[in-house]
């Protein structure tokens, strides 16, 4: 059985029929968003293409967290026309987990699901395994209505009054939970929703407590970006309110902490004459090494997994199988091992290593592609595209993915390449960006902010 069939969905507010995609296994490990789209309501959600009605279908499903032990049914009381028959609709889900996983993970607690009769009840429970309380899920769950209610104002003036009256609660687990809900939005391509999604960040970043800190440590770290130097983090760091906006800093310039930065640290310590400053600058020093020295373990560690996955991949009989079990490690510290060990194995003449290794990049970009957004995947074969005419062809054949969500992500993979002094690609990039701004009629351009398109990577 699939994990995801297609259902035909009659809208009961037009009558149009539409098809979505079905979930009927939601494996975290193979796909971790499923537990975001889980929590936030959105797994087997249908909203009508036409007239925008939208909700949630009484579907069954099973939910499999291998690491928590969890494999949880939904099974609602009307899937079902007796207990018999949902029961053997449990079985099929079991058995469809089961033949999905290798035998060594095939344990005891698939063959006996909890199963569950309400969506709430099972969310409850995936909260519970990660430490979350009642009183913590009372808590989200009033962020959520929150955000709702704030969705849905009828006006800028009610919105301000409602930011100045929730403010203690518009902290950066509800910034979060918008961010959320902006990329599941994005994703869905419903420009509306977009853009009510926009204004509502857009006033929290200007009128919020919480807003108006990470909107402070934006501007301080495109302060560092626009002047990457030694003497600016310094600067910068000596500057910063709070230890988040400092450790976002030592992360983004963690190549510039090195002997001569903490030089340049040290005579400013000595060359100031005030006794608190001279002491908190002191701190900073003794802080900086430490999140240096944190960031410096926790990355060689990851480097230590990744090489694991390397290993067990290049022995594996059937990497495919292996590499989408373990999707969420085929980031992009994992590429970076890859090609650092094809540099090495060119270097060393060892062509069989270098076939093996050529065979698992290969693999990884084409799993990597998968999970992209259907605009970018439509770029990466733009870039590759011989000639004009393939391109306009390209264009043209998927003319529903030509929106300003393309052309944003274009503009932005234009501005990396430059950075990047990569002039060919550049060259590329400008001429699908002018066939792209020729098909977009001129009032669509620019409906999506800049800095808010989701990129590889992002």
């Amino acid at each position: 059985m699939p994990q995801v069939l297609v259902a035909r969905i009659t809208c009961p507010n037009c009558n149009n029929q539409f098809q979505i995609p079905v979930e009927q296994l939601l494996d975290i490990r193979a796909d971790p968003s499923a537990k975001m789209r889980l929590l936030n309501g959105l797994v087997n959600a249908a909203v009508c293409p036409k007239c925008g009605m939208g909700g949630t279908l009484n579907l069954p499903f099973l939910y499999h967290d291998p690491d928590q032990a969890l494999a949880l049914v939904y099974m609602p009381m009307q899937a079902g026309r007796d207990d018999l028959e949902r029961q053997r609709a449990i079985g099929t889900l079991t058995t469809a987990v089961m033949n999905s996983l290798p035998p060594e993970e095939r344990k005891a607690y698939l063959l006996q699901p909890q199963v569950f009769f309400t969506f709430e009840t099972l969310v409850n429970k995936v909260l519970e395994a990660d430490g979350v309380t009642p009183e913590m899920i009372a808590e989200q769950k009033a962020k959520v209505n929150l955000l709702q209610q704030m969705i849905d104002a009828p006006s800028d003036e009610v919105l301000e009054t409602m930011i100045k009256e929730h403010d203690a609660a518009l902290d950066s687990s509800f910034l979060r939970l918008l961010n959320v809900n902006m990329e599941m939005t994005l994703a869905s391509g419903r420009e509306d929703n977009i853009q009510r999604l926009l204004a509502l960040r857009n006033k929290l970043l200007e009128l919020s407590t919480e807003g108006r800190k990470a909107r402070a440590r934006g501007d301080t770290l495109e302060a560092l970006r626009a002047e990457p130097t030694r003497e600016k983090l310094v600067e910068l760091l000596a500057q910063a309110p709070d230890e988040p906006t400092r450790e976002m800093l030592i992360i983004y310039g963690r190549p510039l902490l090195d002997y001569l930065f903490f030089q340049a640290l040290t005579s400013r310590i000595e060359a100031t004459a005030d006794g608190e400053e001279r002491e908190r600058l002191t701190a900073l020093r003794t802080e900086v090494l430490a999140v240096r020295d944190r960031l410096d373990q926790e990355t060689r560690a990851l480097y230590e997994q990744r090489a694991g996955l390397l290993r067990d991949l290049l022995l594996t009989e059937d990497p495919e199988k292996l590499a989408r079990r373990r999707a969420p490690e085929l980031d992009q510290a994992f590429f970076n091992l890859v090609t650092a060990n094809l540099r090495e194995a060119r270097a060393a003449g060892d062509e069989e290593t270098v076939k093996s290794l050529q065979a698992i990049a290969s693999l990884v970009l084409r799993l990597m592609e998968e999970s992209l957004p259907p605009e970018v995947r439509l770029l990466n074969r733009l870039m590759v595209a011989e000639g004009d005419a393939e391109i306009e062809k390209l264009l043209q054949d998927n003319r529903p993915l030509v929106t300003e969500y393309l052309l944003r992500a274009i503009e932005d993979a234009q501005a990396n390449v430059r950075e990047e002094s990569a002039s060919q690609a550049a060259e590329r990039l400008a001429v699908i960006l002018n066939k792209v701004r020729g098909m977009i009629p001129p009032e669509a351009a620019g409906a999506v902010p800049e800095g808010l398109i989701l990129t590889p990577g992002s």
